[in-house]
This record gives C-alpha cells, structure tokens and sequence, in this order.
C-alpha cells in the first residue's frame, strides 16, 4: 500500500515536473518516467512483499538520476523559455525598429519628394525669370521699334502733309489752266490796211477799242488762292481742347484722291435738286430721292456749318464734332448714325466732307464752351432760344451755359469713306449749271442791245458787253470754287 501511495505521488509529480519543462523534451522525458513506473510495478509485484535490498537501491539510485535528469531538464527548459523570451523581445524590438526604419524611410521619401518639388520649382522659377528678362528685353527692343517707327511715321506724315499741299497747290494750277475762258471778242487794234465794206458797198469804220481777253493766268491763279483762304478767313477752325483731340487723333482720317481737293462748295437749294431732301434743317431725310441719291444709295445727309460748329471737320476725311441736340433734336445721335456731311463754310456754300459715324458723346464743360469764340457762343444761345423755345434772353442763356447750368450738346464725326464719285458728279453738274447759267446771260444781253450804224453807238455797246463779260468770268471763277 505504501508503495502504490508512493507511486501514486511519483506520478502527480511527474505530471508537474513534465508540465513545467520545455515542449521540445516532452515526449522524451515521459518515456523515460512511464519506464520507471512501469519497472517500479514490475518490481513491486514481483516480490510480492518481500525485501528485496540490492534491487530496491538499485531503483532509487535510478530514480535519483532520473530526478536529477529532469531537474537538468527543468533548467534548460528554463533557460530556454528565457532565451525565447529575450527572443521574442528582441523579435519585438526588431519589428519596432523595422516599424520607424519604414518611418524614417518613409519621411525620407517624403522630404525627398519635397526637395525634388523644391529644385523643380526653383527650376521653374529661374526658367520663368529667364523668359522674363527675355520679355522685359523684347518689349523694350518693341518700344525702341515704336518709338522709331512712330518717329518715322510723323515724319512721313509730314512728308505726306507737304505733298499733299504740293499736290493741292499743282491742281490748283492745272484746274485753272484747264478752266481759264479766253473771250477773244475784241478786234485787232493794229490799223487795218483797208476798210471794211459789206455786201450792198457800204463802208463802215474800223472799232478800235481795249481787248477783252480774259485775265492772265498770274491773276486768276492769286485769284483762287485768295478765294480759298477766304473761306478760313470768315470761320476760322476752333483749336480743340486737348481732351477732344486724343479722342480723335486715332481715328482714320480718309484722303480722298481728288485733283483739286475737294474744296469745290454747293448751295442748299443745289442738293435738294440733286439729292433730295430739305434746304432749311441740319438733318435732313431725303423722303423723294433724286437721281443721285438714288445711284449712291443716299438716304440722309447732314448740314452742319461753321459758325454755329467750329469743330466742324474742314476738310473731307478729318474727324470732328458737331454741338447738335437741342429741342426736337434732342433724341438723334444717342445711338450712332450714319449720314453724308456736307459743312457749311459761308452762308450759302457746303463743302461735301464723305459718309460719316455721328454718335452723342459728353456735352461741353464750361472751360470748353468759354474757349468759343464770343460771336460762336452768341449764335449758339441764339440758336438755343429758338430750338429750345427758352423764355430767357440770349445773355441770360450765354449766363447759364457759362455757370454750367446749360451744356452745349457734342456729337463725334468720324468719316467712314468718301463717295469720289458722287463728288465729280456734282461738281460736273455744278459746272454745266454755271456754263448754261453764263451762256444765258449773254445771249440776253446780245439780244437786249439794239442794233445800229452808228461807230459812236456801236463803241458803246461793245465796251458794254466787254465789261459784262469780264466780270461774268471772274464771278463763275469765284462761284466754281466756292460754291
């Protein structure tokens, strides 16, 4: 019984001691205490009781050993769950060591990434600031070439301005040789070597009077220079305030090709026959076309004049302004229109300017109603009474536009182009009106004279008709140019 008890607690602690040693000698080491026990009950029952001494030291002294093996075993499952332990600590430190390498390779990466950012926006930046010194050197080099080409086009546009005169001043001279009328109806004032004698024998004496050929060439060209200076002699242009020059310094001024410039003038009354239209409104709307209008496809025409528009254009083709707007008038131009102009340079004669853009723009400041000449500004109240229908008197009206009360109304010409054609045609049937209109007026005064015999009577009559026409020709050479 005590050796069962005995065995019994050999066993519980041999569980115990083979649960505590290392996995790896488990099975070796529970052989090795199933062949003790299975000895030990060998032994046990083959006694059957009885004492056996030498056996039983034997199975201790084996039992010792055993004992003394597994304790060998315990410690080196010991150290070795020690070993594991410092191994799965350094496993841990490993990984954790791995984990901020990949940290720190990952920040790496990223400042690397940040730096390659950097060189290529650094890069990009001096590349940007190349292409912009490279800029700032084209624009300068641009400036250079503007400055020089614009020093090169005023100078052509003096140039151009000189050849324009040069090209005036010849065609003037060539319109008065081709126009210049010789009335050669004077007689020879040398003596004849024998006189005269008619059909029925008759003798009648020889007339010798002054010769009525026309006016030599010298004369009748200071003539039509003194004639077309007299135009800007009546109505001088206005200086324009700088503000409305830059306005229309850039606009396109035309030139229009034309032998005399196109300072030939008609009346009022004239375009109406030829065009259609009113004699008496600026604005007027041809309502019947004429033959002309038809033709050029003229459905309006303007008829600013000078004296009451002094920013009028002066030539065909320049940009101007007109102070158009008051009364009934108020409502035209807030929109752009497009008209033909003709400008009034003296009471009854209209220069043909081309087709203009007439379009409102700010009215006059008071600073630009005060640089108006004193009679502009006395007709422009004037005007202003009537087609205002102002109660006020003319100097009240002139005091109002002076304190800014009252603003002078402007509208900005601008030529679009210049019907050449239409020019000629009213010049040719200007001309064929004053050659029928002369050749009317000496066959009346031919045919009003009595006919006589008389040398005395007959000196009279030819003086006459010599004065007559003499001055019949300097007035179509004054009206053919200036309308």
């Amino acid at each position: 019984m005590e050796v069962g008890r005995w065995s019994d607690s050999f066993n519980l602690h041999t569980a115990e001691v083979l649960l505590s040693v290392h996995p790896l000698r488990l099975v070796r080491d529970h052989l090795l205490i199933l062949r003790v026990v299975q000895f030990s009950s060998e032994l046990i029952d083959g006694s059957s009781g009885m004492a056996h001494d030498g056996k039983f030291n034997k199975l201790n002294e084996y039992l010792v050993e055993t004992l003394g093996q597994l304790l060998e075993a315990k410690k080196e499952a010991t150290v070795m769950r020690e070993r594991l332990t410092a191994l799965e600590a350094n496993l841990t430190e490993r990984d954790r060591l791995d984990v901020l390498k990949q940290s720190e390779n990952d920040e790496l990466r990223v400042r690397s990434t940040k730096l390659e950012f950097e060189d290529d926006a650094n890069a990009a930046l001096q590349l940007a600031m190349k292409d912009r010194d490279a800029l700032h050197e084209q624009l300068k080099v641009s400036k250079m070439d503007v400055t020089r080409q614009q020093e090169r086009a005023n100078t052509l546009e003096q140039r151009l301005q000189e050849l324009n005169n040069e090209k005036t001043a010849l065609a003037r001279e060539l319109r008065a040789a081709a126009q210049i009328v010789r009335v050669d109806i004077g007689v020879n004032t040398n003596p004849l070597p024998t006189p005269r004698s008619t059909s029925n024998g008759a003798r009648l004496p020889v007339v010798l009077g002054p010769s009525t050929a026309g006016p030599s060439r010298d004369r009748n060209l200071k003539e039509e220079q003194d004639v077309s200076m007299d135009i800007f002699a009546v109505h001088p242009p206005s200086q324009l305030p700088p503000p409305r020059k830059r306005a229309i310094e850039n606009a396109p001024q035309l030139i229009p090709d034309l032998a005399d410039g196109g300072i030939v003038c008609f009346t009022r009354p004239f375009i109406t026959t030829h065009i259609g239209g009113g004699s008496q409104a600026l604005i007027s709307n041809i309502a019947t076309p004429k033959s002309l209008a038809l033709k050029f496809g003229i459905t309006s025409y303007l008829c600013p004049n000078l004296w009451e528009n002094p920013w009028c254009p002066t030539n065909p083709g320049m940009a101007g302004y007109m102070f158009v707007g008051l009364g009934e008038e108020i409502h035209n131009f807030v929109q752009p229109e497009v008209h033909e102009l003709f400008v009034g340079v003296e009471k009854t004669k209209y220069r043909l300017m081309g087709r203009y853009r007439a379009h409102r723009v700010e009215p006059l400041t008071v600073e630009e109603w005060l640089t108006l000449s004193e009679k502009v500004r006395f007709k422009y109240c004037e005007t202003t009474q009537r087609k205002a229908k102002d109660s006020r008197s003319v100097e009240g009206i002139k005091a109002a536009y002076e304190r800014g009360e009252l603003r002078a109304p402007c509208v900005k010409l601008t030529c679009l182009d210049f019907k050449e054609d239409l020019y000629k045609k009213l010049k040719a049937r200007k001309m064929e009106q004053n050659n029928i209109s002369r050749s009317s007026s000496q066959r009346s005064i031919k045919q009003e004279l009595p006919v006589t015999r008389s040398s005395q009577k007959r000196r009279r009559i030819e003086e006459i008709i010599n004065v007559d026409e003499s001055s019949m020709d300097s007035d179509s050479d004054s009206s053919e140019y200036l309308g």
